[in-house]
């Protein structure tokens, strides 16, 4: 296609820019697709088919917009958002960085479907500042504008969608800092460098330090190699200017440094200390995708061991349109320098990305890159690399009266390169499932593409500017079409369950919440209610220590999650749960959230692996016959609930679209029946259904209990999901009266008491269909003084009434940082135990107030300030050159 006729205006260019991202996702703004990040991850969504990944990154959730709505929130309230208390037992906020708390587009995640428009926002960004860049450099509004619309649909902004991407607009700001700097120097004017220091301030306050010194590294390689050109004096002054920018950078973003680096020390890192990712790298055989992005498969295909990790590791991909017009742009001759250099960063960053020996060597040996994971998150500087090569490309195409040796030359290079990656990918694509239609409609796409661009350049009649129009426009084409891909797999249709959220807004207090499924950690921090659960970097490390030693010593230390296990044989969430309550209640739990029928006070047949296994397939009128022996070892965990209530069964899908059809139980044991049954047409997919039963039937370790499960109506084919069974557990199950074996239907038992409740309130309070909530009784208090009259009005007041001196307790993590003033006095906040806070209250009655602030922000605040006055300064006019100037 072409971009633009040749009466195109710069005008027109620059709006379509800033038009392409807003109409390429126009679909996921009219609620076609639905982007909002908690039907994907949160837990409480329900009836949401998901076909595929939209996004790599599960952090577009956890962090990013669970922590980031908790921060706009906070600046609404006029409170800057320092500390999270509803994560953990609280913890930072902005210090955790991720949370982007400090950055101002996170104001937009106080919307709804506010992600959204903040990541079109970002790449709008991204391509105006690339835009204006390359005016700067002199090129033609046709070619600035390919350069920008492939920066804007870059690789990473299609893969990913947690603060990876945010600051990625920022790094062609800086570099048109640093442009105008030099513009400034040649022509004898002063300043220049106000837009290096916002955009290295807004890289950090950006939230993902890791891309941002990154990007950094690359800013470095391009000011040294416009360095060219400049007489002796000049290349002082211009390098003096570079870094002043970098300094005032630094001082506007200090509050977030001294929030981050405070924190550092305080922290666990999980595997980003001691250089952990030095020696770690994606798989060569993969490089195939980064010309052919889907060549092996949408995000998560095929769910072998080996894609599992390619998938949670690379950042990103190229496309062959963008990487042949980027080698076409690197032959040139104007702006020589530049050009290499960018090629250089191109060739030698992808090469240790995939393991290149030498290369990889030479690039982890730079301090700082092998503590992050370089492998992705350099993804987004060779896409920026590659999009300026680009368009010096079509500059050149357009100035051509014919293609030269040389351009041809990049698209043979680029040829040369796709037979390298195929043969690389051999081992893989002789793999049945790598072979599928997504390698076939990769290749057809970038046949397309690259013999497109092949036969634009073997053809004649055209002149330079329609030629290069055509290159940038099968370019830019592949590059939306590469990342609209992910985006149709945003679910169609989901519904948001938030009773369970009402209930734990109106009763839980002060307290904590504990969840083993529903309700994802840190979605307590997004509707404000108090969850012990984490899932963020870096995090407190006496609390996960805490953790690991006190609740769950199988989980993962930097996702407390209750679903993610260490070790597939340890104990699971729940049985941590129900071997040490006391545990839980000690850091303030009041509420254990589950999947109906799986808390703490119910039940499931033992001896099943968390592995699933092929579904038992049931048609209309097919009968499944479970039967449990008498066991002992089955007696119920709460022996004051012996009755079964309810039946919780995982029912799949096995085509898009709903179940149909029925589902009747009849459950028998001791003597007692009882019979329950559901529709499914509202199961998308899969889920777990809960299917009450129309009395109780007795649980008892000396009673055999069998569940008969029958299929009534629909055509649509269903499975009950299986588990593998342990050998010799005298269970049976039968099909039709045949029976079936290595598996069982996973079953789990929701429990209630024979008689009435039980006083202490232990047990579930409330049930929906996608969570359930059970009552821990007599957890410890948040605020608790001995001999005093306590009456908090939120986290950080209360009002004491204290018959003696007395010790207040507050069950709030403690890290420096923390103050309280007593009857507006400031009185020192002491460490209780090795994780929550006391202040020492005087007799009678007392107003107390706790506040947090990262140690030495005072400065902070003064180096901001110090910083803006500086970006005032190298905003003044500076002599004008022209933007067509070829310099």
């Amino acid at each position: 296609m072409a971009l633009m006729t040749s009466s195109t205006t710069g005008g027109r260019g620059l709006l379509l820019v800033i038009l392409a991202p807003i109409l390429a996702k126009l679909h996921l703004i009219l609620g076609w697709r639905l982007a909002d990040a908690r039907f994907l991850e949160s837990g409480i969504a329900a009836n949401v088919l998901r076909r595929s990944l939209a996004t790599l990154d599960p952090n577009i959730a956890y962090t990013s917009q669970a922590l980031g709505h908790r921060a706009a929130l906070d600046w609404l309230s006029g409170t800057i958002p320092w500390w999270n208390p509803y994560s953990g037992v609280g913890m930072p906020l902005a210090g955790d960085m991720q949370s982007a708390a400090l950055f101002p587009p996170t104001l937009l995640l106080a919307l709804p479907n506010g992600q959204l428009y903040m990541h079109i926002s970002l790449q709008i960004l991204a391509g105006l500042f690339t835009w204006l860049l390359l005016r700067r450099l002199g090129l033609a509004p046709m070619a600035s504008a390919v350069a920008a619309l492939l920066f804007e649909f870059n690789g990473t902004y299609a893969w990913l969608a947690n603060a990876v991407v945010n600051p990625i607009c920022f790094l062609p700001m800086i570099l048109l800092g640093v442009e105008t700097v030099r513009s400034r120097v040649q022509a004898g004017g002063r300043g220049g460098w106000s837009w290096i220091i916002l955009g290295l301030a807004l890289s950090l306050y950006a939230g993902f330090p890791e891309v941002a010194y990154f990007n950094g590294l690359l800013i470095a390689v391009w000011t040294l190699a416009r360095l060219a050109g400049l007489a002796g004096r000049q290349r002082l002054a211009y390098l003096a200017r570079v870094a002043l920018g970098a300094l005032g950078g630094l001082l506007v973003a200090a509050p977030i440094l001294i929030a981050f680096l405070g924190y550092l020390p305080h922290a666990n890192l999980g595997d980003h200390s001691d250089g952990g990712f030095r020696h770690v790298h994606l798989s060569a055989a993969r490089l195939i995708t980064l010309i052919l992005p889907y060549g092996l498969g949408r995000l998560s295909d095929p769910g072998t061991a080996e894609s599992f990790g390619f998938w949670g590791a690379v950042g990103g991909y190229t496309g062959i349109g963008l990487l042949t017009l980027g080698a076409i742009g690197a032959v040139g001759g104007h702006l020589r320098p530049l050009r290499l250099a960018l090629a250089a960063w191109v060739a030698i960053v992808t090469g240790a990305i995939y393991g290149l020996p030498l290369v990889n060597a030479v690039v982890t040996a730079i301090p700082g890159v092998g503590w992050a994971m370089f492998f992705r998150y350099f993804a987004p500087s060779v896409a920026f690399a590659l999009a300026i090569l680009a368009g010096l490309g079509c500059q050149d195409v357009a100035g051509a009266a014919k293609p030269t040796r040389r351009q041809w030359l990049g698209i043979t290079a680029v040829m040369a390169f796709a037979a390298l990656a195929l043969g690389l990918a051999a081992p893989l694509l002789a793999l049945k499932p790598y072979r599928g239609p997504w390698l076939w409609g990769s290749l057809v796409v970038a046949v397309l593409v690259l013999g497109g661009m092949a036969a634009v350049l073997r053809r004649p009649t055209l002149d330079g500017h329609r030629r290069a129009r055509w290159l940038g426009g099968l370019a830019v084409a592949e590059a939306v079409l590469l990342l609209l891909i992910p985006t149709v797999f945003y679910p169609r249709a989901g519904v948001l369950r938030e009773d369970g959220i009402a209930f734990l807004q109106s009763h839980l207090g002060l307290q904590r919440f504990y969840t083993v499924g529903p309700v994802q950690p840190n979605y307590g921090a997004y509707y404000g209610i108090a969850g012990i659960n984490h899932n963020d970097l870096p995090l407190p490390a006496a609390w996960v220590d805490h953790v690991i030693h006190r609740l769950d010593d199988n989980t993962q230390s930097i996702a407390f999650d209750g679903r993610d296990r260490r070790s597939a044989a340890g104990a699971s969430a729940v049985e941590n749960v129900r071997r040490d309550m006391d545990a839980y209640r000690d850091v303030g739990v009041r509420y254990v959230v589950s999947v109906p029928g799986q808390g703490p006070f119910d039940w499931r047949p033992s001896g099943m692996s968390d592995q699933e296994q092929r579904p038992l397939v049931l048609a209309d009128g097919d009968a499944a016959i479970l039967t449990l022996p008498a066991d002992a070892g089955r007696a119920p965990f709460d022996a004051k609930r012996d009755q079964v209530a309810a039946v919780g069964l995982t029912v799949r899908s096995l085509k898009n679209g709903a179940a149909d059809g029925r589902l009747t139980l009849r459950l028998c044991g001791g003597g007692t029946c009882a019979e329950g049954g559901r529709g499914l047409s509202d199961i998308v997919g899969g889920g777990y259904v809960l299917i009450p039963l129309s009395g109780t039937v007795p649980l008892a370790g000396d009673m055999p209990l069998t569940l008969e499960i029958r299929r009534v109506g629909g055509h649509k084919r269903f499975g009950l999901a299986m588990w593998t069974m342990a050998a010799d557990t005298g269970r049976t199950l039968t099909l039709n009266g045949t029976p079936v074996g290595g598996m069982e239907p996973h079953l789990a038992l929701a429990l209630a008491a024979a008689a009435a409740a039980p006083a202490d309130g232990g047990g579930p309070v409330f049930r929906d269909e996608v969570m359930q909530i059970d009552a821990l009784t007599d957890p410890r208090p948040y605020f608790n003084a001995d001999g005093c009259q306590l009456t908090p009005t939120t986290r950080e007041r209360l009002t004491a009434d204290c018959a003696a001196p007395s010790s207040l307790t507050r069950l709030e993590l403690f890290m420096p940082g923390w103050t309280a003033t007593v009857n507006g006095r400031e009185q020192a906040v002491a460490t209780d135990g090795p994780l929550f806070q006391k202040l020492a209250l005087p007799a009678g009655q007392s107003e107390v107030v706790f506040r947090y602030s990262p140690p030495h922000m005072g400065w902070g605040y003064v180096a901001l300030v110090a910083g803006l006055a500086l970006t005032l300064l190298g905003a003044g006019p500076g002599r004008q050159r022209s933007l067509t100037d070829p310099r």
